[in-house]
């Protein structure tokens, strides 16, 4: 019952302590994204990290790293994106999140693409597209495949393949069709045919041009996001069309709404899109008005490029003490693994020399014979009284005599020694000559022949030096064992230490000797 109660409190514990852990999570992660993204990106860039440490789950390790560098993205820091991307990857690979994936590697492929590695970039941009396809939720897999069209199309349009992006945001219209809980589905199909319309424009097409921007913004209207930077786009777009079909009335009419959505918004590339059209318009008609947008144009540049700097600069210290630090724990931590290494090996040494003492110390008490003899008087006495009713006392002396010669012949050496060949030998019965070696050697006949094979081993490491010099192996071979490890076992029970420590003992001996 009380085993019950307790377990029940624990897991009660770990439950409310991990929901805590999420809704921490949850609720740092929500205000980085929503808050601290814009208006403080060194806190959001050190939450990042700090939201990685605490993250319980892969999709959640994922989440901080796609965070991390979107913050790093956004400041220009493309190489330190691409590597928290790249963290993420191993994350999304282990649960085979085919949907993460996807995202991960389209967004590498944008990465390369702005980072002029264009052949890195067309193969992160083919695995996103061969990954979407195995992505389970098909609306999902419809939207996202929407999205890699519009990066299929900038890819295109590196080699000004014109024709060839706007098929490919065609197909990308009706992918976003297709996917029925897309949330802004409208908004979507918007970018793909405001970027057809730039792709018409490119072409010298002015009607099919302004037949996608005028469709784009029809479209823009009906999404959730009308107020989006991209009508500022449309509008801008639509003038530049008229402004090809020589309708400068109406392209003035289209620059001014579009220059007032670039002035209400703090899109910086709504704003520069905007002013390097108006100056391309009144470059060779009014050059008051040219020198007006040049100077907006170079004012937003620099601030741009300012803010940037410092905001980066800041990104990248941040980014360089969290390595510094780094390497400092690891330098420590390498420090603490060397002392315990060299703890650990000082106790090794220690141990291995307090045993060799101990070993060392059975063997000279063993071959002094310091150890006491265990059979007693009263056991004598009790088997003689046993022995007379099982056999004569002049059978048993014959017996013994007879034990002692074989002793002698050293026949024992002998691998294939049984009790029946040795009472053959000796001319007695088998039982008799158990029972004697039961009595007066105080073991089986086994025990009894091994012992001897081990002190004839014994008897020749002490006398002659070239034992010394031979394998276990040869050593358990030369006794009469069957195998090395019988001869191991069989010596150490005898001597307390194996026959290696024994050999060993014996040279060092032999050594001081000599000096």
């Amino acid at each position: 019952m009380h085993l019950k109660t307790t377990l029940t409190f624990i897991l009660f514990f770990l439950s409310n302590y991990l929901c805590y852990s999420q809704k921490t999570f949850d609720q740092i992660y929500t205000e980085t994204y929503q808050v601290l993204l814009s208006s403080n990106p060194k806190k959001a860039l050190s939450n990042t990290d700090y939201l990685f440490g605490i993250a319980k789950i892969n999709s959640d390790k994922i989440k901080t790293r796609m965070l991390k560098a979107h913050i790093l993205y956004q400041y220009g820091l493309n190489n330190e994106a691409i590597t928290a991307l790249k963290e993420a990857e191993k994350f999304a690979l282990i649960d085979k999140d085919y949907a993460v994936q996807s995202k991960i590697y389209g967004f590498l492929a944008s990465l390369y693409r702005e980072s002029e590695i264009f052949h890195v970039g067309k193969t992160y941009l083919n695995k996103a597209v061969l990954i979407s396809k195995k992505i389970k939720d098909k609306s999902e897999m419809y939207r996202f495949q929407g999205n890699l069209s519009q990066e299929l199309a900038c890819y295109e349009l590196l080699d000004s393949n014109y024709t060839k992006a706007i098929k490919h945001l065609k197909k990308g219209i009706q992918l976003f069709e297709k996917a029925e809980s897309t949330s802004d589905k409208n908004y979507q199909i918007a970018i793909n045919d405001e970027l057809i319309a730039r792709n018409y424009l490119e072409l010298k097409k002015a009607d099919s041009a302004l037949f996608h921007y005028v469709k784009a913004e029809k479209e823009l209207q009906t999404s959730l996001s009308y107020d989006s930077p991209l009508r500022g786009f449309i509008y801008t777009g639509i003038a530049n069309v008229y402004v090809s079909l020589k309708d400068h009335k109406k392209a003035r009419l289209n620059f001014k709404k579009a220059e007032e959505i670039a002035d209400k918004s703090d899109y910086a590339a709504l704003k520069q899109e905007v002013y390097n059209s108006l100056m391309e318009f009144y470059k060779g008609t009014d050059t008051k008005k040219y020198i007006i947008y040049n100077e907006k144009n170079l004012q937003l540049s620099k601030a741009e490029n300012d803010n940037k700097k410092v905001i980066a600069d800041d990104l990248i210290k941040t980014l360089q003490k969290k390595h510094l630090d780094s390497q400092n724990q690891y330098e420590k931590n390498k420090l603490v693994i060397i002392a315990i290494c060299l703890f650990a090996i000082f106790c090794t040494i220690a141990i291995y020399i307090f045993k060799r003492k101990q070993d060392y110390k059975k063997i000279r008490d063993f071959i002094h014979n310091t150890k006491p003899v265990e059979n007693t008087e009263n056991d004598t006495e009790q088997k003689k009284e046993i022995a007379k009713e099982y056999m004569s006392e002049a059978t048993e002396n014959s017996i013994l005599q007879s034990i002692k010669e074989f002793e002698k012949s050293l026949s024992f050496l002998n691998k294939t020694l049984s009790l029946n060949s040795v009472a053959a030998e000796l001319n007695v019965n088998h039982r008799y000559l158990s029972y004697v070696i039961n009595k007066h050697k105080s073991k089986d006949f086994a025990s009894y022949i091994n012992e001897l094979r081990v002190n004839y081993i014994i008897d020749r490491l002490k006398n002659d030096d070239s034992y010394l010099k031979y394998k276990i192996s040869y050593l358990a071979d030369q006794a009469g064992f069957a195998s090395h490890s019988r001869f191991t076992i069989t010596f150490k029970k005898k001597t307390g230490v194996s026959p290696l420590t024994f050999i060993t003992y014996l040279q060092s001996n032999t050594e001081k000797e000599n000096v």
